[in-house]
C-alpha cells in the first residue's frame, strides 16, 4: 500500500482546507457540493472547541450522540458546506444560503441531505492527495 493513501501531503491539506467542488452521490445525480473536508483545519478547531466546550457542561462525563451529532451538524453549517449547485426546489434553482444549509442539517427531515454533504467532504478528505497528483501531471 501506498503511503499517500494513508497520510495526506501538505498540498493535499491545503485542498481539504480550501475546498473543492464535490458530486453529492449517485442518489442525487447533477448536484454538487462546495466542501472543505471534515479534515480542514476550521472544521476540527471548530469541533474540538464545541466538545470540549460540552464536556465541561456535562461535568467531565462522557457526550452523548445527540451531542456529537449536533456539533458534527454545526461544523457541517459553520465550517464544511460553502455552497450547492444543481439543487432545486419546486423546478427552480434552490440558491445556496447558510439559513438554509442550517435548516436542512438541523430538520429532522433533513438526514439524507445531511449524509450527502458528509460523505462529500469525506471523499474530499479522501481523494485529496489524488488530486493534488492529478493536477501536478496536467
Amino acid at each position: 500500500m501506498d503511503i499517500n493513501d494513508l497520510v495526506l501531503s501538505d498540498e493535499a491539506l491545503s485542498v481539504v482546507d480550501e475546498g473543492r467542488w464535490m458530486p453529492a452521490g449517485d442518489d442525487a445525480p447533477g448536484v454538487e457540493f462546495l466542501v472543505t473536508g471534515m479534515q480542514s483545519e476550521s472544521a476540527r478547531k471548530f469541533i474540538r472547541s464545541k466538545q470540549a466546550e460540552l464536556r465541561t457542561k456535562n461535568r467531565g462525563k462522557p457526550l452523548s450522540e445527540d451531542q456529537y451529532s449536533e456539533v458534527t451538524k454545526e461544523a457541517l453549517v459553520e465550517h464544511v458546506l460553502k455552497d450547492w449547485r444543481g439543487l432545486k426546489s419546486g423546478g427552480k434553482d434552490l440558491p445556496y444560503s447558510k439559513d438554509l444549509a442550517k435548516k436542512f442539517i438541523h430538520s429532522r427531515g433533513g438526514e439524507r441531505f445531511t449524509l450527502m454533504v458528509i460523505n462529500a467532504a469525506q471523499a474530499l478528505d479522501n481523494t485529496a492527495n489524488d488530486f493534488v497528483e492529478k493536477t501536478a501531471k496536467n
